[in-house]
């Protein structure tokens, strides 16, 4: 805490996000540096991991650049429950329906959970968004990427 403003934090408690995310990615990027990378065109098992790694290292960086340098800290609220329930949720509704349903009812579900995290969704609003992103779901793993999940899983 600073001397001056005890509910302003310090520089080192704003940067401790940005530190525990580049902890996290130069992890990944140990553990997987003996897997083999391949080419864009043949990727091997360790290519997107490393990606992934790189990625994060870079978004963690850009964190502690941002949180050291500002000297405008936004309080926060404390922690947004009901985005956190809802959105945890609907990943658990995705996750148990899509091999008994199938991916089209799971997705619908799932999309129109998440969307009751803001407080001021509406139900039509849910229902069209949920329409439009099972439809854009459907078209791009089915349609485009014809993953073998099927859209619909007959009940007997």
């Amino acid at each position: 805490m600073t001397p001056d403003n005890p509910q302003q934090p310090t520089a080192l408690s704003r940067a401790l996000s940005g530190g525990v995310l580049m902890a996290v990615g130069i992890g990944m990027l140990v553990i997987g540096w003996s897997y083999p990378v391949g080419q864009l065109t043949q990727m091997g098992p360790g290519y997107v991991p490393r990606a992934i790694a790189i990625f994060i290292c870079v978004m963690a960086a850009t964190i502690l650049v941002i949180d050291l340098r500002s000297t405008d800290v936004a309080r926060s609220d404390g922690l947004h429950w009901r985005g956190l329930i809802f959105v945890s949720a609907a990943m658990l509704i995705f996750a148990t329906l899509v091999d008994v349903a199938g991916l089209v009812p799971s997705m619908f579900l799932a999309v129109a959970v998440s969307m009751f995290a803001d407080r001021q969704a509406k139900p039509l609003t849910v229902l069209i968004y949920t329409v439009l992103a099972t439809f854009a779901g459907w078209l791009l793993f089915l349609v485009i990427l014809e993953l073998p999940i099927p859209a619909f899983r007959r009940w007997s």
